[in-house]
């Protein structure tokens, strides 16, 4: 049966319980909830739709017809306006509240109220979904009804709270591990495994950093993978990339990997998508579904998708990156002499954009379309691209190293775990959004992400679970989407 996933923010979070639990007489509370729905496919995995929380109303004043620690009775004649608002805006209700006497399950009280609702809302909008989470003992369980089959539950998978790690309820605890995870067990605990398989992660990008990233992924037990990246395996990759044969050589990298990583038999769904964001709706679409993105390419157009994905479809974002500069030393032989690996994790409400971050910019973007028109470009110097062609970029390179990249994947994945269960210890001069290993000097550091307070992103945060109106992103070169 198909399971659904729920996502709601920090503050979200926040809002909800100082309202449900402080009741002057510790009765029930609830709250009506609006949630934004997406149910775009993701090749032939599982249809597991995400549902983002929107909006919230508190039920008090004349919402509230009785309330005991044990039950809350609303007023539905109240509810009419909220039917029209999810038929006319396309969204999904839902309804929240708290079992003050600790109960931990959904009592038969919560049955019949769900059931009355789902029955106004299907009388007024037709074929209709209700969502259902309780707060019992600081933890959400969750549930979802069709009006189309009112008395059968459809499961959650995970009802994620986005922060400034992610924190997951509701999931299925495996009563037995696999063998290659029981050290995983040992070292972050029993509910750890668990969320790892409750999770849909994408990477985008196969090659250095993405193949090794993936097939940890894949070992330490994620349960559903997309890899997405239509470049083709060359001999020149093969010092760096993991999971291929030269037989590869000449093959689509994504399919490649994915292959491989079927082949190693730890349990993990995986699909590859042969394209690239910015070209490929199928691949945007299937990214929109996860609940994890690593960023593994160095096309900047990928990754200024990514960056805004990740607001609008409520994402964590993991992004990889190097960068270096190869001198020649006095004997005309040449030497690194600057090479660093980057890790950037953003979330919803925490850490600052790639655009704040200078990992992205247009003219960047810009040089790298012109280039990619035109690759003798590439081999000028920056003072020329600029002057004559108006182009700025270039100068800088990134030789790709299996060590540099593997290394700069383990980290990538180490940052993954932490975001799951905490055991980082850091120093005050780190960020934890933005964190640089030097590989010549052997240190980690951090960088001072711009003070823009205009930032649409992560500061005026105008992209936060905004919804897509008729392109991709609102974005007419992605593409028209079908509701």
């Amino acid at each position: 049966m198909r399971k659904h996933r729920i996502t709601l923010l920090k503050s979200q979070e926040i809002e909800l319980k100082e309202w449900l639990v402080n009741h002057p007489e510790n009765n029930e509370r609830g709250a009506f909830v609006l949630f934004r729905q997406l149910a775009k496919p993701a090749g032939d995995l599982p249809v597991s739709h995400r549902f983002l929380l929107v909006e919230i109303i508190r039920l008090e004043n004349d919402w509230v017809i009785d309330s005991s620690e044990t039950h809350l009775t609303i007023n539905m004649r109240n509810l009419p306006e909220l039917f029209f608002r999810c038929e006319s805006e396309n969204l999904v209700l839902g309804f929240i509240h708290n079992h003050p006497n600790g109960y931990s399950n959904f009592s038969s009280r919560d049955d019949r109220n769900e059931l009355n609702i789902l029955k106004g809302l299907s009388s007024s909008n037709g074929q209709s979904l209700l969502i259902s989470l309780v707060l019992t003992e600081n933890k959400w369980i969750a549930r979802i009804r069709s009006s189309e089959d009112s008395k059968t539950i459809i499961p959650v998978k995970h009802v994620s709270v986005l922060g400034k790690s992610i924190e997951l309820h509701n999931i299925n605890l495996e009563e037995e591990n696999s063998e290659s995870t029981k050290r995983q067990e040992a070292a972050f605990g029993k509910p750890f495994n668990s969320k790892l398989k409750s999770l849909r992660v994408a990477v985008v990008g196969s090659g250095g950093t993405g193949s090794p990233l993936s097939i940890l992924l894949a070992r330490s037990g994620v349960g559903e993978l997309i890899l997405i990246d239509d470049d083709t395996l060359d001999k020149s990759n093969m010092n760096r990339v993991f999971g291929f044969k030269g037989k590869d050589v000449g093959k689509k990298k994504s399919i490649s990997l994915a292959k491989h990583i079927k082949k190693l038999g730890l349990g993990t769904k995986v699909i590859s998508i042969e394209g690239y964001l910015h070209e490929s709706p199928e691949a945007l679409d299937a990214l929109s579904s996860a609940d994890v993105i690593f960023g593994c390419t160095d096309d900047l157009k990928g990754r200024d998708i990514m960056n805004q994905a990740l607001y609008y479809y409520a994402q964590i974002y993991i992004d990889t990156g190097l960068t270096g500069f190869v001198d020649m030393d006095s004997d005309g032989y040449p030497y690194l002499r600057d090479h660093r690996g980057r890790v950037s994790c953003i979330l919803p409400e925490f850490g600052a954009c790639l655009r704040c971050q200078n990992i992205v910019k247009d003219e960047w973007i810009e040089f790298e379309n012109a280039t990619k028109e035109n690759p003798a470009l590439l081999e000028l110097d920056t003072e020329t691209l600029r002057k004559e062609h108006y182009l700025i970029g270039g100068g800088e390179q990134a030789p790709g190293v299996g060590p540099f990249t593997s290394m700069t994947a383990s980290n990538a994945m180490a940052t993954f775990m932490n975001l799951i269960r905490q055991f980082r210890m850091t120093s005050s001069d780190l960020r934890l959004d933005n964190v640089w290993i030097d590989f010549i000097h052997l240190y980690f550091h951090s960088n001072e992400p711009d003070n823009n307070p205009d930032c649409i992103y992560c500061r005026k945060q105008d992209l936060l679970m905004k919804e897509e109106v008729k392109y991709r992103l609102d974005m007419p070169s992605l593409g028209e989407f079908q509701k």
